[in-house]
Order: structure tokens, then sequence, then C-alpha cells
């Protein structure tokens, strides 16, 4: 990995100090910039060159490694009285779980006809689900969004080794723009604008979910997807998401969708537990803050 990003910093003549090298090394990784052309890895350095916000994001990834890191074994977040202590055994457990489930489906939908038996491959033709990124961006969540946006760097790795879309989706009072990564394979172009993006005004979280279940009806053919939530923890319409709709439809995307849902909020004191009742699981952010 050295050889490779000193290798790519010679090649551009760039002065780089050793803390700015490192940083490109966790990116270089992170986001699999091996996999780009000679002319988009340019791109790349020069916008790493020039983008005190990028380089202050990989920064927060390494300085929070171990915080990241428990974070995200435990997405998707599992269930409490199936807890096992090591990580590898939960994922290794679970995948068990679910095979053995598409096994059970799979019987039950074989139907036979004389000395034929009619099986329908669906269930192992899905695809695990998307990773979906809800990220606030407002006006509270202005001083935490290089903070948010440097957590957010690693899941490029994790969609990419799962081979799974992911979706980042930055929100105020309504979803303006939406960022989509194929199998976490980087797009430079949208990943800029995901770096620069800003918004300003309150959060309102009920049109974020609207534009979630679209997302999720696109991948409809896939299983398992995760929606992880970037939140200062006070949406204006958070006293709806208790109602009868918010309700019906949150159940929907957990039941028909096998959607789990993980809230990382800036502050404790400002998560409202009963309104972030479907999450799975929640984390805060408050160690990292200070």
């Amino acid at each position: 990995m050295k050889d490779a990003v000193e290798s790519l910093i010679k090649k551009f003549d760039l002065e780089f100090t050793s803390e700015q090298r490192d940083f490109l090394r966790f990116l270089y990784e992170n986001l699999h910039l091996e996999e780009l052309s000679n002319k988009e890895q340019h791109f790349f350095i020069d916008f790493f060159y020039k983008s005190e916000a990028l380089r202050n994001m990989a920064a927060f990834a390494l300085e929070l490694a171990d915080i990241i890191h428990e974070i995200y074994e435990n997405i998707p977040a599992i269930e409490q009285n199936e807890r096992l202590a090591n990580g590898k055994e939960q994922r290794l457990y679970y995948e068990r779980k679910r095979q053995v489930a598409r096994r059970r489906k799979l019987n039950r939908q074989t139907i036979k006809k004389g000395n034929i038996l009619y099986v329908s491959f669906d269930e192992y033709k899905k695809e695990t689900g998307p990773i979906i990124i809800c990220l606030e961006q407002t006006t509270g969540m202005e001083a935490y969004s290089e903070l948010c946006k440097s957590m957010i760097l690693p899941l490029f790795m994790t969609a990419h080794r799962e081979r799974r879309d992911l979706y980042i989706v930055p929100y105020d009072c309504q979803v303006h723009v939406h960022f989509q990564f194929e199998k976490g394979h980087l797009n430079l172009s949208d990943f800029k604008d995901f770096i620069d993006y800003k918004a300003k005004g309150e959060a309102a979280f009920l049109p974020v979910l609207h534009f979630v279940k679209g997302l999720l009806q696109e991948n409809q053919h896939c299983t398992d997807a995760d929606i992880i939530i970037f939140t200062e923890g006070t949406p204006i319409d958070g006293q709806h998401l208790v109602g009868k709709q918010a309700k019906a439809m949150l159940e929907e995307m957990k039941r028909k969708y096998h959607a789990e849902f993980s809230v990382i909020a800036m502050h404790e004191h400002n998560f409202n537990e009963q309104q972030f009742w479907f999450a799975n699981k929640a984390f805060f952010a408050d160690d990292a803050i200070q």
C-alpha cells in the first residue's frame, strides 16, 4: 500500500507532508483508488491537495478508527438475545441463519408434478441490499458535517467488499440530491459533490423516509438493506414518526425489504428514543465530538 501511494504522489509531482501521506493512504485503501484511471487518479489527487475539508475528514476517520470499527461491527444490528462475543462469529452465525431460512422457503416453493420438480431459484438470485446513508445537513449539524462524512468514508470499503450499492442521501427539510456509488465503486463527480455538499435550515425526517422507501422499491430484488441515519436528533416533524401513517410505512420497510435502521446521533441528550422507535441500534457521537 505504501509503495502504491508513494508512486501515485511521485507520478503527479506534488509535495505532501508525512501526515497528509497517511491521510491519502487511508483514502487509497478505503476508496479503492487503484481502480481509477490515470486521469481519474490525477483528478482525485488534485482534489485532495486542494480540499482542506477532505483532508480533515481523513484525519477524523483515522483518529476515530476504533470508534468507527465498533459502530460498523454492529451494523447491521443484531438481536439482543442472540449476541455473540466475536464480530466474525456474528457474521458467520447470521449468514447461516439466512441460508437456512432461504432453504426452507425454497422447499416450500418447490412444486412436484409427476416425476418433475419445479424449483424457484429467485431467492438465491437475490443480492444483499443497499447501504443507505441518511445524512442530516442542517444549520444545527454544520459543526459536525466533517465528522459525519469522515465516519461515512469507511463504508465505501464495506460496500465494495460486500458488492452492495452505497447511497448517500443528504437532507434538511427535503431531499434535494442523492449520490449513488454502485457496488461501492468511486464515482469522482458524485464523491466531490458529496464532500462539498452543504445545506441549511431545519431537519424534517418524513420526506427522507419516503425517499428511502423509493430507493428500496427500486432495489426490491435485493434483501437485507441497511439504513444508517446521521442526525442531531431533533427533527421538526419528530412527533409524526409515532403517528399511524409513519409507523405503517416503517413497519412495511422492515417487513418487505428486511430493512435494518441504525441511528448515529450527535448528542445523547438530544435523542428522543420514542420518536426513533424504529431504530434497531443507536450510537452517540458525544465522545468523538469532545
